[in-house]
């Protein structure tokens, strides 16, 4: 299947379908590419500046265990 065939059934998908979820995914999958250089992910200044920070947390002990995020998860699906 040649690239501009693809592009046409993916299309004619993508217009078929009312899945939310799935659209958001393909939307976001396409503007991860989109930022994409040689293969390599570009971050946003504001993407830099947000793993900065956690970064900056994690120096100054500002985290939580995978254990006591999911249970604060399960906590606040249960309200």
């Amino acid at each position: 299947m040649s690239t501009a065939e693809l592009k046409e059934k993916l299309i004619a998908q993508i217009n078929d379908t009312d899945n939310d979820e799935l659209l958001s995914e393909i939307s976001t999958r396409l503007y991860i590419e989109s930022k994409s250089a040689n293969g390599v992910y570009q971050m946003s200044e504001a993407e830099r500046e947000a793993v900065s920070d956690g970064l900056n947390q994690i120096k100054n002990g500002q985290w939580i265990s995978d254990e006591e995020a999911n249970r604060r998860v399960e906590e606040w699906l249960r309200k």
